[in-house]
């Protein structure tokens, strides 16, 4: 007998069943969490990690802390909330032990402030690869400058897109000190910006 449509979409078992069952010590679905999010994880932290070896080992990270705190989940909120947070958490943890490394994570926002472009130059178009990778290195520079808890800040409501209230629900912050932040995160990158074009200036 064929399975109908409505069959198939109640095989599905939600993020919270599987973590149930993992806790319960069928640890082989945790397999089915890892690949359901891994993709979606992976593309979160070469937001934060330049080179793919980073991105790589925050990912593996990440998914052991997953593994090892899944009992700690009480399922008062979504899944995917608890799963994010720590997430990013895990991100910010990485990042402030590269500090030292000189670092550097990947982000296009610059480019998408007028203000900066009339002063940083014309936008590299997508077909400009050579012009697209001076854009990356000089975001690179840039970024460096900034704090780690603003690098995430301007990540996760930049590049990611994600509002005020998601971005508490993901940090564990409050949304005013959301906000806060995202003020200072914006005043660290323009500060940066102006010290980079005063040294080239004076080059």
């Amino acid at each position: 007998m064929q399975a109908t449509e409505t069959d198939i979409r109640t095989d599905v078992r939600t993020d919270e069943e599987l973590v149930e069952f993992v806790v319960g010590g069928e640890v082989d679905c945790f397999e089915e969490l890892i690949t359901r999010y891994q993709p979606r994880v992976f593309g979160m932290a070469r937001k934060y990690f330049r080179n793919e070896s980073d991105v790589e080992d925050v990912v593996q990270t990440i998914f052991t802390k997953t593994f090892q705190k899944l009992g700690s989940y009480k399922g008062t909120a979504p899944f995917e909330h608890w799963f994010m947070r720590l997430s990013v958490n895990t991100c910010y943890d990485a990042l402030r032990r590269r500090r030292n490394r000189r670092e550097h994570t990947i982000s296009d926002m610059l480019f998408e402030d007028e203000s900066w472009q009339d002063r940083l130059g014309n936008i590299p178009s997508d077909d400009d690869k050579e012009g697209m990778e001076q854009a990356r290195e000089l975001v690179h520079t840039v970024l460096d400058q900034v704090s780690d808890r603003a690098r995430i800040v301007l990540t996760l409501q930049e590049l990611e897109g994600r509002s005020v209230k998601e971005i508490a629900e993901i940090t564990g912050w409050s949304e005013s000190l959301v906000k806060v932040q995202a003020f200072r995160a914006r005043t660290e990158m323009r500060a940066s910006v102006e010290r980079f074009l005063m040294k080239e200036k004076r080059l």
